[in-house]
């Protein structure tokens, strides 16, 4: 099934969400897609980390994320892999598992023939696990026959195939928006999104949200082919909503028809999920953000005083990248977050001795068992379904039920709440 085409992905409009890496990061060769349709080569390249991989010597544990590291919705793909590029540094420099960890990047090239074999390759080339992200489609993932760990949730395999674990909900981020429009202090909601059928039902999911916290819904649907948002503005405009709910198509797009009818977020209390922000729409839309309810599964890499977020810029600084760079995102820190959360479940399993004869099925135990509570990453469960009271979510895979509560000011984001929130218990912020 198409990535793009599956429930949660269009829920979420995160495409830029599984954007990529480049290279090998830890040692040997990386992996590297051709032209649409063609198959994925091997390429040798030097990984900053590969150095510190000669210092923890061993058979490498092996991992393949597939991403879309050329083509337009490649645009995110150094995030990607300077945050595994970190992490994995890091762990080998310590080589506190006996043996070092190696991520091999996939590049899918946006191209379903393509992810397949990036998933037929993984499958043959001794690695553990797809991780992060399966790539564009969900193809390659179900072709590997290979546990997905530490995923983001929103696509049909990483919510329906049990192979699947997903640290971040995009389920919950998806919905999180009431919730922060709740803590702000709003009695009401509008919920505008395009029209489908995928986004119908996670509307019918946020009503039910909407009940469970006790705030007033409203929702506004819009032709998934839109490109004049002037109409939908005003019609936003008509209702005079006091919270508005935003999973935008084209984000820059709409915040500027919505400023051109007197709806900004330092006017209306206005949401969004951090996926949908990448730093280039952030830098366009400049000042029209200010204000912006932001709600995301990870903290960003600004808050220093986060101590995950300390240790994650000294990470990049180790390996000569700079922290406050604008290619420094929040895929960055979910990235490097993942490769620190296998480490500790691995090290909690019984480290080297666990590792030593590791397999793919003994992966997944020890990340069922142990799970790792980090402070810069909201925190999962892999043993159940993290959202019970929302029946219509029962059949799918939601290990994770929180955010954290951000508000854009100056480019900058800034910590709302103390802490990761609980979707369905929003804090007081008025």
């Amino acid at each position: 099934m198409s990535r793009t085409g599956s429930l949660v992905l269009a829920a979420m409009l995160a495409a830029s969400a599984v954007a990529c890496g480049d290279g090998e990061i830890g040692s040997g060769a990386a992996v590297a897609g051709g032209a649409a349709g063609e198959g994925p080569r091997q390429t040798e390249t030097a990984a900053a980390s590969s150095g510190d991989a000669e210092e923890c010597p061993g058979d490498p544990l092996r991992f393949t994320t597939i991403s879309a590291l050329t083509g337009a919705v490649a645009r995110g793909g150094e995030r990607y892999r300077i945050g595994t590029d970190a992490a994995v540094a890091a762990v080998n420099r310590e080589c506190s598992l006996g043996r070092p960890i190696e991520v091999a990047f996939c590049d899918d090239a946006a191209d379903v023939n393509t992810n397949l074999a990036c998933g037929r390759q993984a499958a043959g080339d001794g690695s553990l696990a797809l991780l992060t992200t399966v790539g564009s489609f969900d193809d390659g993932a179900t072709a590997s026959g290979l546990p997905g760990i530490f995923l983001y949730g929103t696509s049909a395999f990483e919510l329906t195939d049990p192979n699947a674990y997903s640290s971040i909900s995009g389920i919950s981020v998806g919905m999180a928006g009431i919730t922060a429009a709740k803590a702000a202090g709003a009695d009401t909601f509008l919920l505008v999104l395009p029209d489908s059928p995928a986004l119908q039902f996670v509307a019918v999911q946020v009503e039910q949200v909407a009940e469970l916290i006790d705030i007033d819904l409203e929702t506004i649907y819009f032709p998934t082919d839109t490109t004049d948002y002037a109409p939908i503005a005003a019609q936003i405009s008509q209702r005079n909503p006091e919270a508005i709910g935003l999973l935008p198509v084209s984000p820059v797009v709409m915040i500027n028809a919505l400023a051109d009818e007197g709806l900004t977020p330092e006017t209306h209390i206005m949401s969004m999920a951090s996926i949908v922000l990448s730093p280039e729409i952030v830098t366009e839309l400049g000042a029209a953000l200010d204000g912006m309810i932001v709600v995301s599964p990870t903290v960003p890499p600004n808050a220093v005083d986060n101590p995950g977020i300390a240790e994650f810029r000294e990470d990049l600084e180790a390996i000569g990248e700079d922290p406050d760079a604008p290619t420094i995102d929040f895929t960055a820190v979910t990235a490097w977050s993942n490769i620190k959360k296998l480490e500790a479940a691995l090290l909690a399993a019984g480290g080297p001795s666990y590792v030593a004869d590791l397999t793919p099925e003994s992966l997944v135990r020890a990340l069922v068992q142990h799970p790792v509570a980090r402070p810069e990453a909201a925190p999962y469960d892999f043993r159940e379904n993290q959202l019970t009271e929302l029946p219509g979510l029962a059949s799918f895979r939601v290990f994770t039920r929180e955010v954290v509560i951000l508000e854009l000011q100056d480019g900058e984001y800034q910590l709302l709440a103390d802490g990761f929130v609980d979707i369905l218990d929003p804090p007081d912020l008025s």
